[in-house]
């Protein structure tokens, strides 16, 4: 039996490793877990994990006849490893590993414990350097290390002291790699394409809305934000961002913080002294050493693309949500934040209509005038002079203004919904304290009827307007669910509205009216 195991060990093949250090050709398809502004997304830390996206590299690898292990470097470092998959292979896929395990000091000790390394040592008192060879017994909580002349806790000699590894050991990664073990019935050339998701990558459409001097019609722009909180950088990529809300369970991310180096030694001298020692190379202190961190980030990059094509976005749909794809290749690199235009709609024609939602209403005297609410309505369809699907954001909405010699002013900001085609939608625009309303109760009573008794309720609404010109002004009241409510008497009729009742009439210029109704409901 022992001679027919050690048959098949030495016949067993060595796997082939191939390695592949970059992609060909990358492209990204940007999702969101909700929507944000580019602010928002400019202020999310490196530790936050939302935002996703789907990452598909071209890869062109030579493989051996038989089974290989495929190395992918370079992937992102925030890749989901389960989501990975790789088509084009010849025959089956065996195997997939991540390599998270990076390069680091401390796991540059720990994968040499029990390996030789060069101790390097500095006189501190003539700055000569000295090198002896070595074995490296334990690391990284406590480096310990074996010369000829005896065992050694590297920083609690007299002088600093470092060590030389000749050589990088197995298992480490010097960036973020992910291997596939599959077979080849025969050697050949093949175009791979490897596909994942990656995290802390996301979006945010942001608008600008200038209102023209007739106050009919408005310019719309809209911004694509790119947002790459990774270390992974895009060059050149075909990219997409997909609106909608995702379903998406939270993220199964392998860990890759940095482990630390520690010296592991009494102090030099009396209990009470710390003899304070010069630092070389990382491991070299009285202190515990943590492994040095990474250079920050750079500033986010804020590239405000101004393109002068009237369209750089062209819109698909993906299923149930809408799909936006750059029509050129783009650039996102490593820690930067990116703005591309995707709209522009000049002379969007839109209404201003004045509001008043109706709350609670109590009986008694008639409450002081307040200001209603200026809305901006908008249908999204081309005779209007939309005709796309808007990915939700937020609009900043500008004005032109004489008396500031014709100057454009900050109105106001709205958030916007995503709207598909042909749907009406509203942007509120701040309080109008030229149109007011002042409401009271009129009557609260119950009576009896053929249904049982009821409750009336009467409500009357005072509503004035100080500006020069006509105004359209909507009552705005939640539709009664309640069963066997029913509005009874009206001053004027009333429409259902996205699921309110509105009263809507023609305020004229420096007048007055006012609207009641009376509904009943079982007592």
């Amino acid at each position: 039996m022992l001679v027919f195991l050690l048959l098949l060990l030495f016949a067993a093949p060595a796997l082939a490793d191939v390695v592949s250090e970059k992609p060909d050709a990358v492209a990204v398809t940007v999702y969101r877990d909700t929507p944000a502004t580019a602010r928002q997304l400019r202020d999310r830390g490196e530790g936050d994990t939302s935002g996703l996206a789907m990452v598909s590299e071209t890869r062109t690898v030579d493989l051996p006849a038989g089974r290989s292990r495929i190395r992918f470097e370079g992937v992102a470092d925030m890749i989901i490893p389960a989501s990975a998959a790789v088509e084009g292979l010849p025959g089956g896929q065996v195997e997939r590993d991540f390599d998270y395990d990076l390069l680091d000091p401390a796991s540059l000790i720990e994968k040499s414990v029990g390996g030789a390394v060069m101790l390097r040592r500095t006189n501190p008192r003539t700055g000569q350097v000295t090198e002896e060879a070595a074995t490296l017994r334990s690391g990284p909580d406590g480096v310990v290390a074996q010369t000829a002349t005896g065992v050694e806790a590297l920083g609690c000699g007299a002088g600093p002291q470092g060590l030389v590894f000749t050589h990088l050991p197995e298992g480490l990664a010097d960036r973020p790699t992910l291997s596939v073990v599959a077979d080849a019935p025969r050697p050949g050339r093949y175009t791979l394409t490897l596909s994942y998701l990656s995290v802390a990558i996301d979006w945010s459409a942001d608008y600008v809305a200038r209102i023209a001097p007739d106050g009919r019609t408005l310019d719309l722009t809209g911004w694509l934000t790119l947002s790459n909180r990774s270390g992974m950088s895009f060059a050149h990529a075909p990219t997409s961002v997909v609106a909608g809300r995702l379903a998406r369970l939270p993220p199964d991310l392998p860990d890759i913080s940095p482990k630390t180096v520690a010296a592991e030694c009494w102090p030099m001298g009396v209990t009470s002294d710390w003899v304070r020692r010069p630092q070389l190379d990382g491991v070299m202190a009285d202190e515990p050493v943590e492994a040095p961190p990474p250079p920050p980030p750079p500033m986010m990059a804020m590239t405000g693309m101004a393109a002068m094509v009237r369209h750089r976005v062209t819109q698909t749909t993906l299923g149930d949500y809408k799909l936006y794809s750059l029509d050129e290749p783009t650039t996102l690199a490593a820690r930067e934040t990116k703005q591309i235009r995707f709209l522009h709609q000049p002379a969007v024609a839109f209404e201003t209509l004045y509001v008043w939602r109706v709350e609670n209403v109590a009986p008694g005297e008639p409450s002081a005038p307040v200001a209603a609410s200026a809305v901006l309505s908008f249908t999204n369809r081309t005779a209007d002079g939309l005709g796309a699907p808007l990915p939700a954001g937020l609009v900043s909405i500008r004005q032109p203004q004489d008396a500031a010699g014709g100057r454009e002013l900050f109105v106001g900001e709205e958030s916007l919904r995503d709207v598909p085609l042909n749907e009406p939608f509203e942007l509120p625009a701040g309080e109008a304290s030229d149109v007011t309303v002042s409401q009271r109760v009129t009557a609260d009573a119950t009576h009896a009827s053929a249904a049982g008794r009821r409750e009336r309720v009467a409500l009357a609404f005072a509503l004035t307007n100080a500006k020069s010109a006509p105004v359209t002004f909507e009552l705005r009241q939640p539709q009664l669910h309640q069963p066997g409510a029913a509005i009874v008497a009206e001053s004027t009729p009333h429409v259902l509205k996205n699921g309110d009742d509105v009263w809507r009439v023609t305020l004229p210029a420096d007048g007055a009216m006012t609207v009641s109704y009376a509904y009943e409901v079982p007592d």
